[in-house]
């Protein structure tokens, strides 16, 4: 595994490393390019120190010779793919296009922190104090500090690759042993955060498919599959040549009607309808099915009668515990998947 961590001034970059390299066999690689501190997005403690008075950012000086430093992002890539059997983290200054190149790599996750800059500005100052070697004028204050956060969050563009990382880390923790428990919680190693399981590759497929929805109520995607493969997808909305339910193609979804009512009215296909209509029984039959919300009554009759023989859904529904009925009855296995991650389905 190949991690990088980026996050604004006093997030706890360091912190997490350090509980890699402790926990779970990580060792340390950084990245020490020439002439471009203009372009650095991820700042640390160590490199702002002289920033009040220089106006410019620092270097971090790396002082134990047997790190593994790059001057080259290349190089660097080239070197931890040449080692993929092994686990690297990297926290030190980068620049975007660095970050845009390790992403080629499948053993490669992006992972970002964030605390309030408040709680951040303390750590600073702790840290500064901390260095005997630091001269206490050239701590910066509390208005220095935000302009300099500023500079890294939205002129260099750190905020814009934060909210593109693999995984966000909101760091409020009052010690680091705190910090160390929310991070095993996290389970940052866990190997599907690389490679999705079927499970997760098919429910996400799911609610890709459900942006695709032009239902006024809810966007619901569904895809069944039969030995891993995808058979058919579907999403909710008016039928073919029929005006777009949010064009006003359905008069009952364009109205008031609370869910459960008017349901005759109603010109929506559902998701599960579309799916099954694409593959027909033939294929459908033996087929698992995922979709992102809980059937409703009258899908789940039609998904019993098309020989489906697993559902797996992500949200509750209203008539859910019928509807589990339903299927225990018919003999058709029902689950819920509950490792839904809202921060990736979001980054589409």
């Amino acid at each position: 595994m190949f991690f990088a961590i980026i996050g604004p001034i006093s997030a706890g970059k360091r912190t997490i490393a350090n509980y890699l390299v402790e926990n779970h066999q990580f060792k340390e690689i950084y990245l020490q390019h020439n002439n471009v501190d203009n372009e650095l997005v991820n700042f640390t403690s160590n490199n702002i120190n002289d920033y009040g008075k220089k106006n410019l950012i620092e270097k971090e000086i790396l002082k134990n010779d047997n790190l593994i430093v790059f001057d080259d992002t290349q190089k660097l890539l080239d070197f931890v793919t040449s080692n993929w059997n092994k686990n690297y983290v990297l926290y030190s200054e980068c620049i975007s296009s660095d970050l845009l190149l390790l992403r080629k790599r499948p053993t490669f996750l992006l992972i970002s922190v964030n605390a309030p800059v408040t709680q951040r500005y303390q750590r600073y100052k702790e840290s500064f104090n901390n260095n005997s070697n630091n001269d206490s004028k050239n701590i910066l204050s509390f208005e220095e500090f935000c302009k300099l956060d500023d500079i890294q969050m939205f002129d260099r563009g750190l905020n814009s690759l934060m909210n593109k990382s693999d995984l966000k880390i909101e760091n409020v923790c009052k010690s680091i042993n705190e910090f160390y428990s929310l991070l095993e919680e996290k389970d940052l190693t866990r190997f599907e955060r690389l490679r999705p399981s079927w499970d997760t590759y098919f429910m996400t497929l799911s609610f890709l498919s459900a942006r695709r929805s032009n239902c006024m109520k809810r966007k619901v995607g569904c895809i069944l599959t039969k030995n891993h493969y995808i058979i058919s997808t579907g999403y909710n909305g008016t039928p073919r040549n029929i005006a777009n339910c949010y064009e006003g193609g359905c008069p009952r979804c364009n109205s008031n009607a609370s869910m459960g009512t008017q349901l005759d009215l109603c010109l929506c296909l559902h998701a599960e309808e579309n799916a099954l209509l694409e593959a027909g029984r033939g294929k459908a039959n033996g087929a698992t099915l995922y979709c992102n919300t809980c059937p409703c009554i009258g899908c789940t009759i039609k998904i019993i009668q098309s020989g489906i023989i697993e559902v797996v859904y992500a949200l509750e529904y209203r008539h859910d515990e019928y509807i589990k009925e339903l299927f225990k009855q018919a003999g058709v296995k029902i689950r819920k998947y509950n490792n839904v991650d809202y921060n990736y389905l979001f980054n589409f």
